[in-house]
């Protein structure tokens, strides 16, 4: 009989491969339990970040669409809504504000309930807007945003964004001051005033961030908005007064600040007496030219060169809060013997002013020409010609206003003033216009010639005066 060669296998061999089969198994299932559990743990926080439910809308200004962010997760909810324009440059912009909102908010509630996972306390985030149309063209929207971290404690700001709504150009508040950093300066200490004013105020206003919060720095008054005929200031929660104040606004009249705004964005308000009457001696032929709101140190300039090469005089009615920059050009208007006027310091609608504060405008522009001239103007100008019995009264020197209006404020266009002048001309007329405007200066030698070759003589105001 034949003996078989193979050996009897020894029972640890079994048992080490019998543990091999079974670690091996092990490893196995601990890499799928893990992988499984990261592709969930990952898919589940995937999930969370876009559970949020987004739509958009037409609204109902022209060219803007409602975008409507929520998610109604219990831990960290949001509600965020936004506007969309035509415009890709806007829309990156505001999107760009609402993305960093929210992940700022929900990276600031995963650290806060990562450090207390017992007991998460619910956040929110809230951000919603408010549409302002201004001429047509122009729209404010202002932001408010909302966020809690503990569903007690609110946190609140404002964000502006201006945009024009034909070219898709986002504005800022140099753009409404013409760049002008002179406007900035008057317009900042403008706001530091108003801002005393306010009797909600009194009390919790921090004098030292005040000041340094209305320093006349553009980048200081980027939240701001256009509101009907005012412009309003926005400033965050504790920049200027204790956190119980809120968000503290200014809203200040356009008509106020007509004169430091952008050729664009001045007003002409009705008045309640825009003209006086005409009519007096006929066989001379007088004419009186007028320029308001100046000086400039360019445009009046250019207006002066013209009136001396015709041999011209006129009357130009100044604003304080400009004769104290150009005094050299004040100067230049008495030596070439124009007239000068009262026109108030800042421009603004003295029917709505106080009597104190009539006074106010009047006597401080006085003094300002009178300083620099050593005499003071004899004749007065109400702003947008509105004025009344009690305006009048307190005023003490003549107020004259005008009885052709070349609308060379709403035109801004050169060739459009002769044609007004030659469909309104009249015997002893005085003529508005403004020496603010580049496009005055150079459609004045058209008006010049015609009224010189149809006979007119060219005197100031006080010297027409009596023939009307």
């Amino acid at each position: 009989m034949e003996n078989n060669p193979r050996r009897k296998r020894g029972p640890w061999i079994d048992i080490t491969l019998i543990s091999s089969i079974i670690a091996l198994i092990a490893v196995i299932v601990f890499f799928a339990i893990i992988t499984d559990d990261f592709k969930f743990q990952k898919t589940s926080a995937s999930e969370k970040e876009s559970s949020s439910d987004l739509t958009e809308e037409d609204s109902a200004f022209p060219g803007v669409r409602i975008a409507t962010d929520i998610s109604n997760d219990k831990e960290m909810p949001f509600a965020l809504q936004y506007p969309l324009t035509n415009f890709d440059s806007f829309n990156e912009a505001v999107t760009t504000y609402i993305q960093l909102s929210k992940e700022r908010y929900i990276n600031a509630m995963r650290l806060q309930n990562n450090a207390n996972p017992k007991a998460p306390l619910p956040g929110e985030l809230n951000i919603s807007f408010e549409t302002y149309q201004y001429d047509e063209h122009y729209y404010s929207f202002v932001f408010t945003k909302n966020t809690s971290l503990n569903s007690t404690d609110y946190d609140t700001s404002i964000e502006t964004f201006f945009l024009n709504n034909e070219t898709g150009e986002m504005l800022d508040i140099r753009t409404l001051l013409n760049k002008d950093l002179k406007s900035l300066e008057t317009f900042a200490a403008h706001i530091r005033s108003e801002i005393m004013k306010k009797p909600e105020l009194q009390g919790l206003v921090s004098q030292e961030q005040l000041t340094a919060a209305t320093e006349p720095k553009w980048r200081l008054f980027k939240r701001f908005a256009l509101k009907d005929d005012s412009l309003i200031i926005y400033f965050d929660k504790g920049e200027i007064a204790d956190g119980s104040a809120g968000i503290p606004v200014v809203k200040v009249s356009l008509s106020f600040i007509n004169p430091l705004l952008a050729s664009e964005f001045q007003i002409q308000m009705a008045a309640e007496e825009t003209t006086i009457p005409h009519a007096g001696d006929a066989t001379k032929k007088r004419v009186a030219l007028t320029f308001d709101d100046g000086p400039h140190p360019k445009v009046t300039k250019q207006i002066l060169s013209l009136l001396e090469k015709y041999n011209a005089k006129a009357t130009f009615f100044m604003l304080g809060s400009r004769v104290q920059y150009y005094p050299d050009i004040v100067k230049e208007i008495q030596a070439k013997e124009h007239e000068i006027g009262n026109h108030t310091w800042n421009h603004p609608v003295l029917p709505n002013l106080t009597s104190k504060q009539v006074l106010h405008e009047y006597k401080t522009t006085e003094k300002a020409i009178t300083n620099i001239l050593g005499v003071a103007p004899t004749l007065f100008r109400p702003p947008y010609g509105a004025t009344n019995e009690r305006i009048k009264e307190l005023i003490p020197i003549p107020s004259v206003n005008w009885t052709i209006d070349t609308l060379d404020w709403k035109h801004r266009d050169a060739t459009k003033l002769l044609p007004i002048i030659q469909n309104n001309m009249h015997n002893n007329a005085i003529i508005l216009m403004h020496d603010i405007h580049q496009s005055t200066a150079d459609g004045l030698e058209e008006i010049l010639i015609y009224l010189q070759n149809t006979g007119y003589e060219f005197v100031t105001v006080s010297e027409i005066l009596p023939y009307n």
